[in-house]
């Protein structure tokens, strides 16, 4: 078939607008049924034909899953949908559903002005200006939480298991909102954790040769360490260091370095081997280039040492022993290492959680970097916890990982921002705020689009219980100050035990969804590329 035949290469003005709605709608359709704690589940086909089928409730595994729909134009829409949604959730570990459901009712009653006469760019203008009204709205609302119980019911809307998210609480609770959590998959059925003294990093040892005998992990205490971003390739940059720690009575030496030549490491075992040294590893500094830097100034901080940086000129010749860093404990095996009590001066590392965390605000496109600074400022400040996610399954331990993982970034969001009425209440509960905005013409229809977008959450969570949903936001209009319990089927006072949402989730979720919104009306063309393979899969 030629490839004009398969359709027009491209769509103008509400014909585009209608094929990206309706490609929305198809998308949407998959991940509303998720919303809310009765969620209805989508099961999606095996990519092998003997696996069973996957049975998903969480809107961010659908949306990954799936990747293309046989209209391409309507493809455009339900991707631009998919992106949206995943980066919501990236950002906040959990609203997706949410911000569907909201991009969905916001470009519907858009849509239908456009449709009727009304300027996009003044349309898109008021609902920008709504947003901004009904942010400040839900920042009023919100108020702060406190202790383990009040986290736990957070983390018990994404992990959906009371005991695990009793465990979050307490997690959380104990190493705060900054603290490192690091969520790996366990080998057994039970999901256990265990707390961290210090900081631990990948990067294991460089030889397996300083480790006494029959161990797989290297132990020095009370260690003399040497930190520094230059490859160490000639025994001559140690010899200074050796002789400074041997002078000083403190043989015990730790170099944490990018490379070590092997004639590097063979002098740090002669002089162990001799007994000149009484403890010697060789460590791998972690990650690459300037996030590798950075680590290890942050180590430096820690263990009260100095990095020597190529890029100041300094030379590993002249190092002192002021320059050497101190600990408790030094441990490596071959994947990761940890620093247990770092004698760092704690002003010196209040200042170096200020630098990174300047870092930090100062953004990031890169989502792994803003993930590897998050994981640099938690480590700074102090205690962590590992939690090896146990299930039945490989699929299954996966599935869980990521809701523990989602529970505890809403969880260190509710405790560093606040929560809201949970359930849509929180939404809804802004819609007065947009009376009397003071927009006319266009732009008072699109303040318009956003008020009644609002409701949409309460009201599909509300559908997925088997609840009319349109009754129920009508009752909740009366409510102020409450949410409704969808599984207890009964109205509570939000701040005494009800239903709450984090603030950061649901300013996240509102902001995703009108940028979304915004950005889809003003398309006014659509155009699909040629597929380079089609005529090839014709012929076959």
């Amino acid at each position: 078939m030629p490839w004009e035949a398969a359709g027009p290469p491209m769509l103008f003005g509400d014909a585009a607008r209608a094929a990206l709605l309706r490609g929305v709608e198809q998308m949407v359709a998959l991940l509303a049924p998720t919303l809310g704690p009765v969620p209805r589940t989508v099961a999606v086909a095996p990519t092998v034909g003997s696996d069973p089928p996957e049975v998903l409730d969480d809107a961010a595994t659908i949306a990954r899953r799936t990747i293309e729909l046989s209209d391409p134009f309507e493809n455009a829409g339900a991707m631009l949908v998919r992106s949206v949604v995943l980066e919501a959730v990236e950002g906040a570990g959990d609203g997706g559903a949410t911000t569907a459901v909201l991009l969905r009712a916001l470009l519907h009653g858009a849509c239908r002005q456009v449709a009727a006469g009304a300027n996009v760019v003044a349309l898109s203008r008021g609902i920008q200006r709504g947003l901004e009204r009904v942010k400040a709205a839900l920042e009023q609302q919100a108020w702060q939480i406190d202790g383990p119980e009040e986290i736990a019911r957070i983390a018990a809307q994404g992990v959906g298991d009371d005991d695990l998210a009793v465990t979050i609480g307490e997690i959380v609770d104990t190493v705060g909102p900054d603290g490192i959590v690091l969520v790996q998959e366990g080998r057994t059925t039970e999901t256990t954790h265990e707390y961290v003294d210090g900081v631990r990093w990948d990067g294991g040892y460089l030889s397996a040769y300083l480790l006494a005998p029959g161990e797989s992990t290297g132990r020095v205490v009370e260690p003399r360490i040497l930190l520094t971003d230059q490859p160490i390739t000639r025994t001559e940059q140690l010899v200074p260091v050796l002789e400074a720690c041997v002078a000083a009575g403190e043989p015990r030496l730790v170099v944490i370095a990018p490379e070590l030549s092997d004639a590097a490491l063979a002098l740090l075992l002669a002089n162990r081997d001799r007994g000149t040294l009484e403890g010697a590893l060789a460590i791998l500094a972690p990650s690459l280039g300037y996030q590798r830097t950075g680590i290890l100034e942050d180590l430096a901080a820690i263990t009260g040492g100095r990095c020597l940086r190529a890029e100041f000129g300094d030379q590993l010749e002249q190092v002192t022993l002021a320059d050497l860093g101190t600990a408790r404990q030094v441990w490596a095996t071959r994947q990761a290492f940890g620093v247990v009590g770092g004698r760092g001066d704690r002003a010196v590392i209040r200042r170096r959680v200020e630098e990174v965390r300047a870092e930090l605000a100062a953004g990031q496109d890169d989502p792994y970097v803003r993930s590897k600074v998050r994981e640099r400022l938690a480590k700074l400040i102090g205690t962590g916890v590992t939690i090896q996610v146990g299930a039945p399954t490989a699929r299954a331990r996966e599935l869980l990982k990521q809701r523990v993982e989602a529970a505890l970034t809403t969880s260190r969001l509710a405790l560093e921002q606040g929560v809201v009425a949970g359930g849509g209440m929180g939404l809804l509960g802004c819609a007065r705020a947009l009376d009397g905005l003071g927009v006319a013409g266009d732009e008072a229809l699109g303040v318009r689009c956003l008020q009644q977008a609002l409701a949409a959450p309460l009201r599909t969570i509300a559908e997925n219980a088997g609840l009319d949903g349109r009754a129920l936001v009508r009752q909740a209009r009366t409510q102020e100050g409450r949410a409704f319990d969808i599984v207890r089927r009964r109205w509570d006072d939000a701040r005494d035990g009800g239903v709450v949402d984090p603030l950061g989730v649901t300013l996240n979720a509102l902001d995703a969804a009108v940028s979304a919104a915004t950005t889809m009306l003003r398309v006014e063309v659509l155009i699909r590329r040629r597929d380079p393979l089609r005529r090839f899969r014709n012929r076959r």
